[in-house]
């Protein structure tokens, strides 16, 4: 239903929870909002009445999509006078809001692969905004003894051949650290020498304390302007949150570039907003003072109370309108016997428990922290600050309770790679001699697997890949004159290619380039498998789920989005059956029956198959798992970041149901012992799985229209969009070969497979499980001892 992309991408956390707080506020509770970063006074009255004398003369029409010209001459002489720097007209834009800004500057200057360096603590949609942009983010820690300032040395350490640009927040937000003079000009001495370009987010410039002088990183001198984009707005220091007025400076082309994205976006910023920017720039600015004035009070309050509460550090801020107190020391205590682990366990129970909202240092990348906004009033900063030193005091030392330690591998990459099978001989012996020249004496791994008779040789330097393949597979003994039937090499680390994976049917080769990951070569393995089953041994496949009853199994084929994972469990929770494949089977024809075998030793489960199967969770903790979800940051359940009670807040080590992309390695056995598992069942029931609340729940079909529906790989009632995936021909996304010849042959296989069996079109989104037991126990009747 929606994009790769933007599966990846979760909701802004500071957003999210002072969305929760509003809510919690509008049931009548008393809530102490100190999560938003938002000035909580009013928009000064000079920009109020430009805005309201704009709507009166009808200035709402479109303007200039990069702002009108004299909005961009009160930020030229905006940034003149306060900084001393000269711009002229085509090096600024006008956005709705500086997060348009640096979106736009994203998407106008990063290309796929380039990195840009981020010090953490940061902003929350730095990662984002760069992932969008096909970029890679580049997370430095700074320290907060070292006052949250990016060094030299770690700048230099961090830049690669790849590095494009250095995002620096001054001052920042979360931590309020910001940059003296000497240290700007330190860093922009390697920016220079690096030839790299610096995104300087001065949105919180104006509010500085304690006669701290703020410095633009691009007034260090005429060749580091050439090298900043500036990102600024009027939301901060004018308190116009609402208005959405952001700006960028910088070179001529950049600004260009970014305008034209910004022409098929947004188009122009708001006319309204856009003249009430004016006033605010241009106009008085004594306002901004009184703000300034009144938050550096509210943080001296704030920070002497923090002082007060055991074991808690606080850095004092230079600027913005955070301050971001070390709360670690509560970590690993309870209440209510929920333990808390992190940041976002500290802000759970917060919000539960003392009725106050901050935001947990984990969405900020620094998760022994917590960002406290003082953007309050001196009463709802009193009231806060003692909820949360009396809600502190009421933690209790957490019991010690010995905890599994998970055997979970965090892969680099994580996603399917793409197949060529059109591999030459020729192009296949280069390619091997290349990945001959990585596996090294040192780190090379080698291990025959029997998968349905067809033997496979693992050829690595990946351990990780061995580990899987060797827990996935049953072994095979070769005799030392005996050549396996087929052959993989899986290497990484090879320059200059990206991952990828190629099949020569002729030889039996598979090369599979640069992945971490176990999904691409179990896959690759099946694919080989079902290449040589079906020439060599006139054995197929079917991709499905398999439950086995007295010997015969119901099947159970269909694209994604169809509930197969829910009713093939919601099946095993019957006694009467028991578990064959969750994933593939091959068949052999005898005596007028299809015999199905299971080929895994361990089968190769998606962790999320908990929410169908919760019992399976205890079992994953004795598994072998693969990118099982351990930080809520890294959390892909949309549904479950909505929640306000995220499991990980609340004490456990790790999350199954939280990515797609996380597998374990389960022996069927430990699923009620052996009796509940068949290797061997003959196919009894098909049933083509289809997803609408229109259709009849149950239909038996005919031979024809099953094979058609099989061909196409697609399932009637089911839009395209939601599968979230390419079809496959017959539901089996491990076939390698996908000629006229050989599918012809997969229909040839499947006619013969249902003439033999029951074949049902079910419609998962009105049928259920039990709908198929009342099928499995009428026909059962009839089938003879």
């Amino acid at each position: 239903m929606i994009s790769e992309k933007a599966s990846q991408i979760g909701a802004s956390p500071t957003l999210k929870i002072s969305a929760k707080a509003k809510a919690m506020k509008a049931e009548g509770i008393d809530i102490v909002d100190l999560s938003i970063g938002e000035p909580d006074f009013f928009t000064p009255d000079n920009i109020k009445k430009a805005g309201i004398q704009a709507i009166e003369e009808n200035f709402t029409k479109y303007t200039s999509t990069e702002g009108i010209p004299e909005l961009k001459d009160a930020i030229i002489k905006r940034l003149n006078e306060d900084f001393g720097l000269s711009y002229s007209r085509d090096e600024i834009i006008v956005s709705t809001g500086a997060k348009s800004s640096l979106h736009h500057l994203f998407q106008a200057m990063i290309d796929e692969g380039d990195e840009v360096i981020i010090p953490s603590p940061y902003w929350v949609s730095y990662p984002h905004s760069v992932s969008l942009a096909k970029g890679k983010a580049i997370i430095v820690p700074t320290k907060e003894e070292n006052g949250f300032i990016l060094t030299p040395d770690q700048l230099k350490a961090a830049i690669s051949p790849a590095t494009k640009a250095l995002i620096l927040n001054n001052p920042c937000n979360p931590t309020g650290a910001a940059y003296k003079r000497h240290e700007l000009e330190a860093l922009a001495d390697i920016v220079l020498e690096e030839d790299i370009f610096v995104v300087a987010d001065e949105i919180y410039e104006k509010f500085v304390y304690d006669d701290f002088q703020v410095v633009s990183f691009a007034s260090l001198g005429e060749d580091i302007k050439k090298k900043t984009i500036i990102i600024n707005g009027v939301s901060k220091a004018y308190s116009m949150t609402g208005w959405r007025i952001g700006y960028a400076a910088g070179p001529a082309e950049i600004i260009g570039a970014m305008g034209r994205i910004q022409s098929h976006t947004t188009s122009n910023a708001c006319s309204i907003s856009q003249k009430a920017s004016l006033e605010a720039l241009g106009g008085p600015q004594y306002e901004v003072s009184k703000m300034k004035s009144e938050l550096q009070r509210r943080r001296n309050y704030v920070l002497m109370r923090l002082q007060t509460v055991p074991n808690v550090s606080c850095f004092k801020s230079q600027g913005a309108f955070y301050l971001f107190p070390n709360f670690s020391a509560y970590y690993n205590k309870e209440f209510n016997n929920v333990q808390i682990r992190n940041s976002y366990g500290i802000a759970y129970y917060l919000l539960k428990e003392a009725k106050v909202a901050i935001i947990p240092g984990g969405a900020f990348g620094a998760d022994n922290y917590i960002r406290i906004s003082y953007t309050t009033s001196m009463e709802n900063l009193e009231k806060g600050m003692d909820r949360i030193i009396e809600a502190l005091s009421g933690l209790k030392t957490a019991k010690k309770v010995k905890r599994i330690a998970l055997s979970n591998t965090i892969t680099r990459e994580k996603k399917s790679v793409p197949v060529d099978t059109s591999l030459s001989v020729k192009m296949k012996d280069a390619l091997i001699a290349e990945m001959e020249s990585h596996l090294s004496y040192q780190n090379y791994f080698e291990w025959n697997a029997n998968i349905n008779g067809v033997i496979v040789q693992l050829r690595t330097n990946v351990s990780h890949l061995n580990d899987f393949w060797v827990e996935n597979w049953y072994p095979a003994q070769l005799e030392a004159d005996l050549e396996p039937h087929g052959i993989i090499y899986a290497v990484d680390g090879i320059p200059g290619r990206e991952p990828h994976s190629f099949y020569n049917s002729e030889t039996n080769t598979g090369i599979l380039i640069n992945t971490d990951n176990y999904s691409p070569l179990r896959s690759l393995a099946l694919g080989m498998t079902i290449d040589v089953s079906e020439r060599l041994f006139n054995v197929f496949s079917v991709r499905g789920m398999s439950a086995d009853i007295d010997g015969n199994s119901v099947v159970l084929v269909g694209p994604k989005g169809t509930k197969k994972t829910e009713l093939f469990f919601s099946l095993l929770q019957d006694q009467k059956f028991r578990l064959h494949s969750n994933d593939i089977i091959f068949v052999r024809f005898s005596g007028g029956r299809a015999l199905a075998d299971s080929v895994e030793r361990k089968l190769f489960i998606p962790t999320n198959t908990v929410e169908s199967y919760p019992r399976l969770a205890a079992l994953f903790d004795n598994s072998k798992c693969e990118n099982v979800i351990t930080r809520k940051d890294d959390c892909q359940d949309t549904e479950c970041l909505n929640l306000d009670d995220c499991r990980l807040d609340r004490g456990s080590l790790y999350c199954y149901k939280a990515s797609k992309d996380a597998h374990a390695l389960l022996d069927p056995y430990w699923i009620d012992g052996p009796a509940k598992h068949a290797k061997r069942s003959s196919i009894r029931w098909v049933f083509i799985l289809r997803y609408d609340t229109t259709s009849p729940p149950v239909v038996e079909t005919e031979i024809e229209d099953a094979l058609r529906m099989l061909e196409s790989g697609e399932s009637l009632g089911l839009k395209r969009d939601l599968t979230h995936s390419k079809s496959h021909p017959f539901y089996n996304p491990h076939l390698l070969l996908r000629t006229p010849e050989r599918l012809e042959l997969q229909r040839e296989f499947f006619e013969r497979l249902l003439e033999g069996t029951s074949c049902y079109l079910f419609n998962s989104g009105v049928a259920s499980a039990e709908d198929i037991k009342k099928i499995v126990a009428v026909e059962k009747e009839k089938i003879p001892e």
